[in-house]
């Protein structure tokens, strides 16, 4: 692979650094106060997203974490957790989750590099856009279940082609 091209995982160049100059390149926010954290933001289609990025050294793990805030009715929670379990069964790679307490939801992907521990920059890019497309393509189902009158199952339809209405 050409240098230019690659992001070698080794002593070479940090995973973290590589996600930072991605992120200059497309002008992307960031920040980065930790050695082996940075994040992203990111406008989608529906709303602005955070991505949270980690390199976890002795596990040879990279981990992304795509949140959005929602700030569902008490009353829906039931409906909310239903929907998530739904998304997460529906071969869905990475899991969504909720966290009630900061009002964000949570889609989390990770990486397991081998030994040798290398990714091009197009696909750590890739990588970091399919986050944002898979959390984009749930928000709509999110947004029924907690909002229309619509239950789980029927809110799915929104993230398979079948969409009636609007979010």
């Amino acid at each position: 692979m050409a240098r230019a091209k690659s992001i070698i995982f080794l002593d070479e160049t940090h995973p973290i650094d590589a996600l930072e100059l991605i992120a200059h390149e497309d002008n992307w926010e960031f920040v980065r106060d930790e050695d082996n954290e940075i994040i992203v933001s990111i406008d989608g289609g529906w709303k602005k997203y955070t991505v949270i990025a980690r390199w976890d050294v002795s596990r040879n793990l990279f981990n992304t974490i795509c949140t959005f805030e929602m700030m569902p009715p008490r009353k829906k929670l039931v409906k909310l957790y239903e929907t998530i379990n739904l998304v997460n069964g529906s071969n869905v790679v990475g899991s969504f989750t909720y966290d009630s307490g900061e009002q964000l939801m949570n889609y989390s992907t990770n990486i397991l590099f081998s030994d040798e521990l290398i990714i091009s920059n197009t696909e750590l890019k890739d990588w970091i856009k399919a986050s944002i497309e898979t959390t984009e393509k749930f928000y709509p189902t999110f947004q029924k279940s907690c909002w229309g009158e619509v239950m789980p199952k029927d809110a799915m339809s929104a993230a398979f082609g079948k969409i009636a209405g609007h979010a």
